[in-house]
């Protein structure tokens, strides 16, 4: 099932909206595990742009009081062009689990995981990029995993940036 299926079953307009700018690929041609990390990091880009930079460059993400900070390999650092995009985070501050972004009403998840499959290999050790649907999550680094929310699942708690509780269903 590739993300245009999913726009049609369920209507979504913030896909709709990604797929016409041209930001989602609706393609299912094979790609390797980078060339999946690439586009996701492009959409990173593209929609939740630095300061300065790119989030291919991005070696670490760590927060600083209520910012988002992004570590380059030179020790440089950069935050989020608008810093009002992250709005919160699951795990420790210096080594986040999940960085919780925000664009438009829409959430995606950044996921980190030293040792997951696709963060072992990745630099600043991003295991999966999820973008909130209506009722679901899909992974933009593995197409065919997508999450139902069922009325039954409990809700996902992140903390926000301002150290409050950020609820969250998925």
């Amino acid at each position: 099932m590739d993300i245009s299926t999913i726009t049609n079953e369920y209507g979504e307009q913030n896909f709709t909206n990604l797929i016409n700018a041209g930001i989602v690929n609706v393609k299912t041609a094979a790609v390797t595990d980078a060339d999946t990390m690439g586009i996701a990091k492009q959409f990173l880009d593209n929609t939740f742009p630095l300061a300065r930079g790119s989030h291919k460059e991005v070696c670490s993400y760590l927060v600083y009081y209520q910012q988002l900070l992004m570590f380059f390999a030179d020790g440089t650092h950069t935050g989020l062009k608008n810093s009002g995009q992250f709005v919160a985070l699951n795990g420790h501050k210096s080594e986040p689990e999940a960085i919780l972004l925000n664009s438009n009403g829409t959430h995606v998840e950044l996921s980190f995981d030293r040792g997951g499959k696709t963060g072992i290999n990745d630099q600043a050790h991003i295991d999966d990029v999820r973008l909130e649907g209506h009722e679901y999550w899909i992974s933009l680094l593995n197409v065919e995993e997508m999450r139902i929310i069922g009325s039954s699942q409990a809700s996902q708690m992140f903390t926000a940036k301002d150290g409050s509780e950020y609820p969250l269903k998925g």
